[in-house]
């Protein structure tokens, strides 16, 4: 059986626009034309925090939350500890006070798609930018070093095939 996933990239929170980590449970007010980009999808996949949108087959999906950046939540990028900082760009197995480096997201991202079953057919996940990027990487087998190298803008489109593996059929592509 071949299968599709479609995966959305949400809006970014306002205050990432303006150098701040968002709080763990921040959501962005969905597009209302949204539900139009999934409507072939037998399931839609969300991340907890999220509001399902108006539609049907939705299921509320753990491993598709943002990174958890711990004590950095609602800090200024300004504000924080400039070789915290510098560490966290550098390493991507450190993680902010409490929170989740990005080695552990792209390992938790990597184990969910590894899990997902072969049905149905037709998927679709609605998630923050951050969560697409770790998809596309852990469907190409990379590193957490590859996640600084790949582009997802929010509002973009990522669409993955499998018939016996996953495989990157369209990566950032902005929403018709």
């Amino acid at each position: 059986m071949n299968q599709t996933l479609t995966c959305i990239a949400l809006p970014a929170p306002d205050c990432v626009r303006h150098g701040i980590f968002p709080l763990h449970d921040e959501t962005c007010p969905l597009p209302a034309d949204l539900a139009r980009h999934v409507e072939d999808a037998e399931q839609i996949l969300l991340p907890p925090t999220m509001p399902a949108p108006d539609t049907r087959n939705t299921l509320s999906e753990p491993a598709l939350r943002a990174p958890d950046m711990g004590a950095w939540q609602g800090q200024s990028l300004k504000d924080l500890p400039a070789a915290a900082l510098a560490r966290w760009v550098a390493d991507t197995g450190f993680a902010p006070p409490g929170g989740e480096s990005r080695a552990a997201h792209l390992q938790r991202v990597t184990r969910w798609l590894e899990a997902l079953p072969s049905a149905p057919a037709r998927m679709a996940v609605l998630a923050d930018a951050t969560v697409v990027r770790a998809i596309v990487v852990a469907t190409l087998g990379g590193t957490a070093a590859m996640l600084a190298r790949l582009d997802i803008a929010p509002l973009t489109r990522t669409h993955l095939t499998r018939h016996t593996a996953w495989r990157v059929a369209v990566s950032g592509a902005p929403l018709p």
